[in-house]
């Protein structure tokens, strides 16, 4: 099973302004909880990943300071500090995959997201060449999200704020060691555009479908309307 999160909070979470210029998006409440990352943290705990990395960039103390070393969570974290922005998979040079590792997005979330699940579907694509597999949601509104092509569950295509079908990132990868023969060479790496496209045209890249909501505050209006429910 996984034993290892790590989850990207790198950004600035520039379409909340102004509530972001003091608060990191994340630390943010929503619905019942303090800050919306509890939401992802009931869903280690619930399926007994208890070791985190957080990668930071922005803003990197409003984390320590709130979250600490996240016993209080039922929690193990850590924090992997980005001196300059290295994009969304630039960490990869400063903490290698070494085994089977849950990557989530710290600003989206499902409301009840079966990571064991996750787990077996990806084990089971393992077998036939994955060496990543995203969580997709299927949802009407596509701007500026990644949307793929699918051949059953091999991703095909990876198309960063290109609308070429209804099913998106939703910011949830299960990641293999190999992953890190697909770096490129620079600093600033995105898993979006220089890594997943890749892996899509090699065979590689895998979806897997949640039955649960997705939850993807893409701007101030809609953290408003997903908070009143």
């Amino acid at each position: 099973m996984i034993k290892k999160a790590i989850i990207l909070a790198g950004g600035k979470g520039e379409r909340l302004r102004p509530l972001t210029y003091k608060i990191p998006k994340p630390l943010l409440p929503f619905r019942e909880k303090e800050m919306m990352i509890e939401h992802i943290f009931d869903s280690l705990k619930k399926h007994d990943i208890k070791d985190v990395i957080f990668t930071l960039c922005y803003m990197p103390e409003a984390f320590k300071e709130k979250l600490g070393n996240g016993k209080k969570y039922g929690l193990n974290f850590q924090y992997l500090l980005e001196q300059e922005p290295l994009g969304t998979a630039g960490f990869l040079n400063l903490s290698p995959i070494q085994e089977t590792t849950l990557v989530i997005n710290s600003d989206v979330f499902f409301t009840n997201l079966d990571i064991t699940d996750f787990y077996n579907k990806h084990k089971e694509f393992v077998e036939k060449g994955a060496i990543a597999t995203l969580a997709l949601s299927n949802i009407e509104n596509t701007e500026n999200l990644g949307t793929v092509k699918l051949d059953g569950n091999r991703i095909v295509n990876f198309a960063e704020k290109k609308n070429t079908s209804n099913y998106v990132n939703a910011g949830h990868y299960l990641l293999e060691p190999p992953i890190m023969n697909y770096l490129p060479p620079q600093k600033k790496i995105m898993f979006e555009t220089d890594i997943f496209p890749n892996l899509a045209v090699k065979g590689k890249l895998f979806a897997y479908f949640p039955k649960s909501e997705w939850i993807h505050i893409r701007d101030l209006e809609s953290y408003k309307k997903l908070n009143q429910k």
